[in-house]
């Protein structure tokens, strides 16, 4: 990852282990850029395994411009109706990329208005996409390989409970500049604190892979002292954010040789070495090889010693309102209502009962000190 940000040659240890180093990278989403590292420094490996990274990173480059073009496509036919949307996250950060199309992403997210909704899904389905998820604030359609989340809001949780993210977040289209092609983007400093806003949300959930951080490293590369890093300090610090930055910005300075122009305050190397293992054997979204009870444990109650299994499923059984109301809309300002919707909820998961059933297995069965290790690394980034 490093020689690909760095864009310099690699030199490796005589003794390494290829079928990890593939593992971590497939789990991670980066296969294309080892690839790459691999085809363009011949020399650091055997000829079928650079003949494997030429193949992944061209299939990478492959995937990516069929789905550039589909994507210039939407957004043309959304200027065409008039319907202003919000292009940020990897769609935007992978051009600071030096090969933007190894800039993976599964799905691709944009913004729109709360009043284009509805002609937002009309010209959707008018130009073959199938809607899937369709819970305020997020929508959901597919097509062949194409993949969109459209929202109407950037952050429906709070990442801790030490500010209002989603308050803070609540006035995005405050915060944004128009583009050449007609879309919108964040300003550079809005962005970036949301990006990592974003990273500690899957955090918060299961966890965050080592290619969101490749974009915090790319970001910092293409802006880096031109931001207004005043501006930023004083956000952190609405936000309660400054431990979490200062892990994130270590982070990408150590394992990416990326400096941010901002002093860090020194964080344990036995933290540092916890905080890089969570990031990679947890794969894109922290849920690779890890036990699910392990993260409903985690968040059980992340400032206690114990660990209470039977109160974990209850409230996995019985989530508060809070939890609900974003796919519930109707508990909005009618809590009373908390029975239907866990009516309503069990009735649409019916069908996932042994899923359900084996996660509870999973409560169970998870070693206390591993649930308290986590606890721990959680407390020292600041979440």
């Amino acid at each position: 990852m490093k020689a690909f940000v760095q864009q310099k040659g690699i030199e490796l240890p005589e003794q390494k282990d290829w079928d990890n180093v593939m593992r971590l990278a497939k789990i991670n989403g980066t296969t294309g850029i080892v690839g790459y590292v691999l085809m363009t420094n011949p020399g650091i490996a055997d000829p079928e395994l650079h003949a494997f990274g030429r193949r992944a990173c061209m299939q990478e480059l492959a995937i990516y411009a069929s789905r550039a073009e589909q994507m210039r496509v939407l957004i043309e036919k959304f200027n065409q109706k008039s319907i202003d949307h919000l292009l940020f996250k990897g769609y935007i950060v992978r051009n600071y990329y030096p090969v933007p199309e190894l800039r993976t992403f599964g799905d691709i997210d944009f913004v729109i208005r709360k009043e284009d909704r509805a002609r937002c899904d009309t010209l959707m389905k008018e130009m073959g996409y199938e809607p899937h998820t369709d819970w305020e604030p997020v929508f959901s359609y597919t097509k062949g390989m194409e993949y969109y989340e459209i929202h109407t809001d950037v952050m429906e949780i709070d990442v801790s409970d030490k500010a209002d993210f989603k308050g803070y977040f609540s006035h995005i289209w405050e915060n944004t500049v128009h583009t050449e092609n007609n879309s919108f983007e964040f300003t550079p400093e809005y962005h970036l604190i949301y990006l990592l806003t974003h990273i500690a949300k899957h955090i918060n959930s299961s966890g965050a892979g080592i290619r969101m951080y490749l974009d915090i490293a790319f970001f910092l590369k293409h802006f880096g002292d031109t931001l207004d890093w005043e501006y930023i300090r004083q956000q952190f610090a609405i936000l309660k954010f400054e431990d979490f930055a200062n892990i994130t910005f270590t982070a990408v300075e150590q394992w990416f040789g990326v400096k941010a122009p901002i002093e860090l305050r020194d964080i344990p190397e036995e933290i540092k070495d916890s905080f890089l293992e969570f990031t990679l054997e947890g794969g894109v979204f922290g849920k690779a090889a890890r036990d699910p009870g392990l993260t409903y444990l985690k968040n059980e109650d992340r400032s206690s010693e114990t660990v209470s299994r039977t109160a974990t499923i209850m409230k996995r059984l019985f989530p508060k309102a809070a939890n609900l109301e974003k796919r519930y809309t109707y508990l909005k300002g009618r809590h009373w209502l908390l029975p239907v919707a866990w009516i309503h909820r069990l009735f649409i998961t019916k069908g996932k009962i042994r899923y359900h059933a084996q996660q509870a297995q999973s409560i169970m069965q998870t070693d206390d000190e591993e649930v308290l290790k986590l606890r721990r690394l959680y407390k020292e980034i600041g979440l």
